[in-house]
């Protein structure tokens, strides 16, 4: 039999209560008993001292230390006239009582009164066995000490009164301990099943999760999400996991159906001209050639960006940093995309700092000449005419911020979080008339991430589409994987 987490808190809880109701109980009864047997004792003592100043003063009464010395004193009728308090004195015989059980001596014979030479003045010769063990009071007559009074302690015998009262103590105890165990018992109980409820939903949830139903959930509640403790980290991270792992099988199904997609249509234009020229529809000649070349290459381009994207999944996208300058970096790049930006009714400007001539980094210059090249060339692809882009440059010290701005018409907001997914296209209908495959941003963003920058988009004021790239001005090498350089 297995034993469930609620036993296991409950008898861990139960045991601790036990063991500190156990040792409480036990050192109160100790206490008490001890304590009682002391105040007993003390009671002893102060009856000594009583028994003293009487001697003392009835010395004095009947002529001082001689009185005392020549007998005339009874320590018998001296106890009579403490008024029959003294601990332990016998009581008056009654016929119908049996006898005491034979135990030490009463208080009156574990009395005497020595003189300063050793000579019993006062008691039974016999009382006393240790004369050094016993309690002493000093007997001071006339101003000097004359005496000294000695009173043997025995074992404590308690009569029936008190055994009695220490019975009850006892037995409040034990019913005290007793309902303290039962309330640890009820505690615990209530705990265990407090903590082991939600861990039982986490258990059943991830054993669904674990059969593939990426759609269950612990259910929202109070007990359960609405916990502030780690039970309820657990509980809400457990719910994250299934919305990550249902959004990664999503995202999966989405590629292989998107890569399928995306491959299918050059491959099919391609097995069309291929068709047409076994045909005879269509004569092999260079203008055929260059069609099936340009089919080919962006077959080619799009397999070489899902591996650049498979290799940046893995984290191990290489990246080589060495000297370069921003400013000239932009620079090439206008001056290369100006051309098509024209042709295409188009304004490519460049907004750099005035006063900076230069600005010295240490990047992965054909990484990061690949990153822009993917900005501007989906803003060219996306910007309708007549319109605008805008690169810009700004240095943060120890990073570099660079944008790509462009005019009309913009990326709706819900889906500023989703433009650097794989294979995104913001037309519902995946038309390819503006062509590319619809990787450039993902992989602008792999890049930014090899070098320990990020990019974001936002909307621009030019009243399109905002990419905001931010690099370390020195970046560090990132680990080659294995094959070498891709």
């Amino acid at each position: 039999m297995r034993l469930r987490l609620a036993h296991t808190l409950s008898l861990a809880l139960l045991a601790f209560a036990a063991m500190a109701v156990l040792a409480l109980g036990g050192l109160t009864a100790w206490n008490v008993r001890d304590g009682f047997g002391n105040y007993l004792a003390h009671r002893e003592v102060q009856h000594l001292e009583r028994l003293v100043a009487l001697i003392q003063t009835t010395a004095m009464r009947e002529g001082g230390l001689d009185a005392l010395q020549q007998g005339r004193l009874d320590l018998r009728s001296l106890f009579r006239e403490l008024d029959g308090r003294e601990p332990g004195a016998p009581p008056s015989p009654d016929p119908r009582r049996p006898p005491p059980p034979a135990g030490p001596l009463p208080f009156p014979e574990r009395v005497q009164v020595l003189g300063l030479d050793g000579r019993l003045l006062l008691g039974r010769p016999e009382a006393l066995q240790d004369v050094d063990a016993a309690v002493q009071r000093p007997v001071v007559v006339q101003g000097r000490v004359v005496a000294m009074a000695h009173l043997h302690q025995a074992d404590i015998q308690r009569d029936l009164g008190e055994t009695r009262f220490l019975l009850d103590q006892y037995r409040v105890l034990t019913i005290t301990a007793g309902g303290l165990m039962v309330l640890a018992l009820l505690i615990a109980t209530v705990l265990a099943r407090r903590w082991t409820r939600p861990l039982a939903a986490v258990q059943d949830a991830t054993q669904r999760l674990a059969r593939g139903e990426l759609t269950v959930r612990v259910p929202e509640s109070p007990q359960l999400t609405g916990r502030s403790d780690e039970i309820g980290d657990v509980v809400r991270n457990v719910n994250r996991m299934a919305e990550g792992l249902e959004r990664l099988e999503g995202a999966r199904r989405r590629w292989l159906a998107d890569i399928s997609h995306e491959l299918r249509t050059p491959l099919t234009v391609l097995r069309g001209h291929v068709e047409a020229l076994q045909d005879g529809v269509r004569p092999l000649g260079p203008e055929a050639i260059d069609t099936l070349h340009e089919e080919a290459l962006r077959i080619g381009k799009l397999v070489d960006d899902l591996h650049l994207l498979a290799v940046s999944d893995l984290k191990a996208l290489p990246c080589h940093p060495g000297p370069a300058d921003a400013v000239a970096l932009l620079r090439q790049l206008g001056h290369r995309f100006k051309p098509r930006a024209a042709a295409a009714g188009l304004t490519l400007r460049l907004s750099l700092p005035e006063a900076q001539q230069a600005l010295p980094v240490s990047w992965d210059v054909d990484r990061v000449e690949q990153l822009l090249g993917n900005l501007v060339d989906n803003s060219l692809r996306y910007t309708d005419p007549p319109g605008e882009i805008l690169i810009g440059l700004r240095d943060h010290g120890s990073r570099v911020q660079m944008t790509v701005d462009d005019s009309a018409p913009g990326v709706p907001a819900q889906q500023l979080g989703q433009v650097f997914e794989p294979l995104f296209r913001g037309d519902l209908a995946r038309n390819r008339r503006l062509g590319g495959s619809g990787l450039g941003l993902a992989i602008c963003q792999a890049i930014a991430q090899a070098h320990g920058g990020h990019v974001a988009a936002s909307a621009s004021e030019l009243g399109g589409l905002r990419i905001t790239v931010e690099l370390p001005a020195q970046a560090l090498a990132s680990p080659v994987p294995e094959g070498g350089r891709t």
